[in-house]
This record gives structure tokens, C-alpha cells and sequence, in this order.
């Protein structure tokens, strides 16, 4: 074997192994579980009139805790107004959070969802959008996306 044959069967040894790990860490896999008992978690208060808490772009990764009956606002936005927007928030499981009334208008660029804790539980928030901006017609597309998520620990609220 040549040299530049040996080099070529491992530079496609490489990319094989490079694009098995890609499919690896984009191949649909179920939510991130959580516990309450074993997750720290803060408890983000505001948001303004009619909202108990608020979190964002800067609680990926992160938990947050609130009690059943509270509304929580999350509102995610692109680096700039001309970025590409952020898709619909998606909840992990159904029956924690119920998509409540939302009453404010967010500027270009930014997506929001206004819940309402209706029972006990854990689940993860997530969205995505394009990381690159939209490619002039027959341009290529770099195809990266920006992933964010947030566990939301739901526990019952404290009788008065």
C-alpha cells in the first residue's frame, strides 16, 4: 500500500467514524428525566402583570421550579431581529403544563408561550431554530441548529 493510499483510507476512516458519531448525537432520543427530589432548582419570579415567573435564553440546561396554579412565561430570542426565529416550544409530557392566554406581542426574531402549572410533575422544555441565517436561493445552507432546554419542576402549591 502507498503512502497516499494509506493516507486516503484514513482520512475515510475518519469520516466514517466522524458521521457515525453525528448520527449518533442528532438521532431522536427520548427527553432528559429529572426528579424532583434529586434536582436543584431555582424558582425565577416576574414577567410582569399576570405571570409568576419568567425564564429565557439564558436558563438552558437549567431547572426551574414552580407551584401548581402559577403561570410561567418563556420567551426565547434570536441574537438579533433579522435571525432566524425560534420554533414552538415543545413540553416533554402533557398534564403538568397547560398553554395558557398569552398577552404581550414579542419583537421579531423571538418566540414565547405562556404556561399554567396544573399538576404536580417534572418535564423539559425545548426548542431549536437554524443557527445560521437564511442562504440566498441556491446558496448552500450550513444546516446547524441551536438547541435550548429547561426542566420545569412542577409541586404542589402550599395550602394557606
Amino acid at each position: 500500500m502507498t503512502t497516499r493510499t494509506a493516507a486516503l483510507v484514513a482520512v475515510l476512516a475518519a469520516a466514517a467514524i466522524a458521521g457515525g458519531l453525528l448520527a449518533a448525537t442528532n438521532s431522536a432520543s427520548p427527553a432528559p428525566r429529572a426528579s424532583a427530589s434529586t434536582v436543584t432548582c431555582s424558582t425565577p419570579r416576574g414577567g410582569g402583570p399576570g405571570y409568576d415567573a419568567s425564564i429565557g435564553n439564558r436558563q438552558n440546561g437549567r431547572s426551574v421550579c414552580v407551584a401548581t396554579g402559577e403561570r410561567l412565561l418563556v420567551v426565547l430570542s434570536g441574537p438579533s431581529p433579522s435571525a432566524a426565529p425560534w420554533r414552538a416550544i415543545h413540553v416533554s409530557r402533557a398534564g403538568v403544563l397547560q398553554i395558557a392566554p398569552l398577552t404581550l406581542m414579542f419583537r421579531r426574531g423571538s418566540t414565547g408561550t405562556n404556561f399554567r402549572a396544573v399538576r404536580a410533575g417534572t418535564v423539559v422544555l425545548s426548542a431549536a431554530r437554524p443557527a445560521c441565517g437564511p442562504a440566498p436561493s441556491g446558496a448552500p445552507t450550513c444546516g446547524a441548529v441551536e438547541r435550548w432546554h429547561a426542566t420545569v419542576i412542577v409541586r404542589a402549591a402550599r395550602s394557606a
